[in-house]
């Protein structure tokens, strides 16, 4: 298996989203079918997604095997040198592969050459120990936080601060 990773550009919007929308519904349990569903079609639209990504303010990575999109990072610039990660999902026939460590340590490389220093983001009891395994640091326990969902804010620092990247 030659799993390619790679930063999305406009073409790759459409299948990308496609996925998104079936991974939203399908890979993250703790939300209700009812809230994956607003999720996938009302709160993420196609429209805003390529409006956000032209404008800078979100980037997707994502990893190909052959010409099939099967895994993605969405991540959104936060600004001060900081990048918050949304959404990270593999199709469920390439789960437990290594892809979603290729895909964090793909944007972190990215992330650190565009003058980033902190990364940050969000994830329930289920998959907090597999950033932690992957270097990520605990600050600690929200409950009930995105549509009532128990979460845990992680960040990891990639780099030291530098007042010329924030002020690009």
């Amino acid at each position: 298996m030659k799993v390619i990773f790679k930063k999305a550009v406009v073409g790759d919007l459409e299948t990308f989203f496609a996925l998104f929308q079936k991974n939203v519904q399908a890979n993250f349990p703790e939300y209700s079918p009812k809230i994956t569903r607003f999720i996938a079609e009302k709160e993420y639209t196609l429209l805003d997604t390529k409006a956000q990504f032209q404008a800078g303010i979100i980037s997707i990575y994502l990893a190909f095997l052959g010409k099939e999109i099967i895994g993605f990072l969405m991540t959104r610039f936060l600004g001060g040198g900081v990048m918050l990660a949304e959404w990270l999902s593999v199709s469920e026939c390439y789960q437990s592969r290594g892809i979603g460590t290729l895909l964090l340590r793909f944007w972190e490389k990215d992330a650190k050459k565009s003058g980033i220093h902190m990364l940050h983001l969000w994830a329930d009891e289920r998959v907090k120990k597999f950033y932690q395994k992957n270097g990520w640091q605990l600050l600690g326990r929200v409950p009930e936080n995105f549509y009532g969902v128990d979460d845990y804010f992680l960040y990891k620092k990639i780099q030291q601060p530098k007042l010329k990247n924030f002020l690009q």
